[in-house]
């Protein structure tokens, strides 16, 4: 019998390796760190804006940012790596999120995923991003296959997470917790997305569905 085309609705990350556009302020984030085609002007702005400085106060800094958003423009991938990298120990410490971010971008992009993921996790301990660099973190070891150590994340995330996140923390936990073979998991998370998504019930129904099956076969 063949399975049934999930509703285009559902949240995608539940049939596809996880989305950097999990949650909008992740989109948000890295849009404003490299847009395509913008200005070196206007990245210094964005990575100005991204690490809440107003005003540039020093030489120093005004420096550190303009060479940040340099850095960021430049094609070559491994020059940049390296740049990224160096900024990591010589920049202002509240720049180096950003830094960060184009870091575990390049990584993914790369298939480096354990370096994805260690990005990822330097991020976390900056202002606001705990949840978000979380996510980030599952998503590099869902795409590097370990689901059991995504799983883990997801839910120690879920349990210290606002509201906002509950339906891309459960969405990525079902994905994760049926991949890694935790069925019990997965169907509560599919029965979490059930109660909150409308419009997705019946894909929501066959999935947790099939997987009580494979627990009763």
């Amino acid at each position: 019998m063949e399975e049934r085309t999930p509703h285009p609705d559902l949240i995608k990350s539940i049939e596809q390796e996880m989305d950097s556009d999990v949650h909008p302020l992740l989109k948000k984030i890295l849009d404003n760190i490299k847009p395509i085609g913008i200005a070196v002007g206007g990245i210094v702005a964005a990575v100005a804006v991204y690490s809440g400085v107003t005003s540039y106060q020093t030489s120093h800094r005004e420096k550190a940012v303009s060479q940040l958003g340099s850095i960021m423009v430049l094609d070559d991938r491994a020059a940049r790596t390296e740049k990224l990298q160096s900024f990591l120990k010589t920049g202002p410490a509240d720049l180096r999120p950003a830094a960060q971010l184009e870091l575990a971008r390049i990584f993914l992009d790369s298939g480096e995923y354990d370096k994805a993921a260690e990005a990822w996790k330097a991020v976390a301990g900056s202002a606001n991003m705990k949840t978000v660099a979380g996510l980030g973190e599952a998503k590099a070891l869902v795409l590097k296959g370990d689901y059991a150590g995504a799983v883990t994340i997801l839910s120690a995330l879920k349990k210290e997470a606002g509201e906002e996140f509950a339906g891309a923390i459960s969405a990525n936990l079902a994905f994760a917790a049926e991949k890694a073979g935790q069925t019990d998991l997965a169907v509560a998370e599919y029965e979490a997305l059930k109660a909150k998504n409308g419009g997705n019930d019946s894909f929501l129904e066959y999935k947790i569905g099939k997987l009580k099956a494979k627990t009763q076969g």
